[in-house]
């Protein structure tokens, strides 16, 4: 029997997220088959040489081959960024130009990840000459929710974005469309140097600089409009998710809202609060912390913050107050069913 064909993975990061990056690869081993093996590319922004070596001894593994990638770094320095990103979040669209030549396909995940499922699986979804593969974006899956999303109403107040490309009429692009996260990817790479996606995206970015939302989301949802395919939610489980107080108030129906919540296949710690933090209330955050002691991190442990005691009450009160807010509403609502029955 021919072994398995090798997965290439790749993902980037510089030293502030070391040590989240350990996880997501170690999460990735610890889920993968013991007859596959992954080709693990790391784009380094950043990374010092001991941080290289906690990672090594974190992954150590022999399903597992690492090769680092230093990008120049100038390709990307000059673009927008703000709130909890960096620079490092462009370097996925350098791809197809810092990979080797031979590197046609590759699956790309965040280094805030947590993958519970083998990749083996997700290597195997057909490609079907799409340029990406990739999960709708579960805080902003339309370019015009207002008008195309059917239950607008219900989960307008919790949408994180209802246009994600301000612009889209001006670029031409259907207001019915979907809009993807861009977290995971699996990536035709010949096919992006082909048509020189990654050149289109950088160049994107710069033309349309004051409507950018979202770092390279904005040009990866641009240039590859039309040319990615949808995935099961299920292989991104986007942290915003859980802030729909129930699958109501979400954008997906009752089944597919209660498989994310408790069966994704990758978690994506995507929001400002992170479970390396003090206070996370993201429901996989034990995960997280599990899997991260059996890295060369076991013994971090987080640093309490400022004013603990304000923000401990702050953490336990808000959800409380959101819960209860939500159950008003849904009380409100059958209240006025009732009177509508009756009248």
């Amino acid at each position: 029997m021919e072994p398995a064909e090798k997965i290439v993975l790749v993902s980037a990061a510089d030293d502030g997220y070391a040590m989240p990056l350990a996880v997501t690869i170690r999460s990735a081993l610890d889920s993968l088959g013991r007859d596959r093996q992954i080709q693990l590319y790391v784009l380094d922004g950043g990374l010092s040489d001991e941080s290289r070596a906690k990672l090594l001894r974190s992954w150590h593994d022999s399903r597992l081959e690492v090769e680092w990638i230093r990008p120049d770094m100038s390709q990307v320095g000059d673009l927008f960024i703000n709130g909890h990103v960096n620079v490092v979040t462009y370097l996925r669209l350098l791809m197809p130009i810092v990979l080797p030549e031979q590197v046609k396909r590759a699956i790309y995940v965040d280094a805030d990840m947590l993958i519970r499922r083998d990749l083996a699986s997700l290597w195997q979804e057909p490609q079907g000459g799409h340029a990406v593969l990739a999960v709708t974006d579960i805080a902003a899956p339309r370019l015009d929710a207002a008008n195309h999303l059917e239950n607008f109403d219900r989960c307008r107040g919790h949408l994180a974005g209802v246009t994600p490309i301000a612009n889209f009429r001006e670029l031409g692009l259907p207001a019915d469309g979907r809009y993807f996260n861009g977290g995971m990817l699996v990536v035709d790479l010949d096919r992006w140097r082909r048509e020189q996606l990654a050149r289109q995206m950088l160049d994107c970015l710069r033309t349309h600089r004051e409507h950018v939302l979202w770092w390279d989301q904005y040009a990866l949802n641009v240039v590859l409009a039309g040319s990615w395919r949808a995935l099961d939610n299920r292989w991104n489980q986007g942290a915003h998710l859980f802030v729909y107080p129930t699958w109501r108030e979400s954008p997906l129906d009752r089944q597919a809202y209660y498989e994310l919540c408790n069966d994704p296949w990758i978690v994506h710690f995507c929001s400002p609060s992170k479970p390396w933090h003090y206070l996370c209330r993201h429901p996989y955050t034990a995960d997280f912390r599990s899997c991260l002691k059996r890295t060369a991190w076991r013994h971090w442990r987080p640093a309490a913050p400022d004013r603990l005691l304000s923000r401990w009450w702050d953490f336990h009160y808000r959800p409380l107050r959101s819960e209860w807010k939500a159950h008003v509403r849904t009380v409100k609502r059958a209240v006025r069913g009732e009177k509508r029955k009756a009248a």
